[in-house]
């Protein structure tokens, strides 16, 4: 896969997922377009970039305000002439159980993981026309065919929510040569997982995996420019599972799986 010249716009592009995308597609050649709220990090970021030649324009955004976004487009980015890849990948977890979760927990995680996504993208469908890419990548969960366990129902619906965002856009955006598609990972292993889970639980969850192990955020970058990529030009609309497997596991682990048939 070849970014040269391209510019990448990440939501969430300073931590997790978005991060390592935002690394993987500049070492590849892109410019680029850092949106994120955390604007120590953004810095962090954007002189970690330019020591290693890496072309990054960071932009401050709150991806749970329409308004936040507007400004971004038309002001953080101003200087960006096109978008060749947009990536949403901002998103927040929530812990409540169902009848405890209250509505301003409701309201705020369906604001970012999911109003923020489409409010982005409309925003810049104009830049993604002007594109060569033209392409958008939109990260769910594997939640978004089955439940959180690590998130609560508000998390949840807005990844399903997620998934019914990308085939509807796809639809509407296609005669502008303009793909959307999903990622849908499985467990993957971030920096803040490895400080909220401990070893034990880390390795419980990487046997429940068939594949025996957590994804990397390098796993779902990889995932994420092949569907940015020429490589993808006639998917839209669909739905990629990262999972090392997991989808597959009913329940049953694979030696009662096994034990059962022998």
């Amino acid at each position: 896969m070849d970014y040269n010249g391209k510019t990448v716009a990440i939501t969430g592009a300073a931590s997790g997922i978005g991060y390592a995308t935002a690394q993987a597609a500049a070492q590849q050649g892109a410019r680029i377009v850092a949106l994120d709220r955390d604007v120590g990090a953004l810095e962090t970021m954007r002189v970690e970039f330019a020591g290693k030649g890496w072309a990054i324009t960071p932009v401050e955004v709150d991806i749970g305000s329409e308004a936040s976004i507007r400004v971004a487009v038309e002001q953080g980015m101003a200087s960006v002439e096109r978008v060749d890849l947009l990536v949403n990948s901002a998103g927040i977890v929530s812990r409540g159980m169902f009848e405890t979760t209250t509505g301003d927990e409701w309201q705020r995680v369906l604001s970012i993981n999911l109003s923020g996504s489409f409010f982005c993208l409309q925003q810049m469908v104009p830049l993604l026309r002007a594109g060569r890419g033209r392409a958008v990548v939109n990260v769910a969960s594997l939640a978004a065919k089955r439940v959180s366990y690590t998130g609560g129902v508000s998390y949840t619906a807005a990844k399903a929510g997620m998934l019914g965002l990308t085939r509807h856009a796809a639809f509407e955006l296609a005669h502008e040569g303009i793909r959307v598609n999903a990622v849908c990972p499985g467990p993957v292993l971030t920096a803040m997982t490895q400080r909220v889970i401990s070893e034990e639980e880390q390795r419980q969850v990487a046997a429940m995996v068939p594949l025996g192990d957590w994804l990397s955020p390098q796993d779902v970058a990889a995932s994420i420019l092949f569907l940015g990529s020429p490589a993808a030009r006639m998917i839209t609309g669909t739905t990629l599972d990262i999972d090392g497997g997991l989808s597959l596991v009913t329940g049953a682990s694979f030696e009662s799986y096994r034990n059962a048939r022998q």
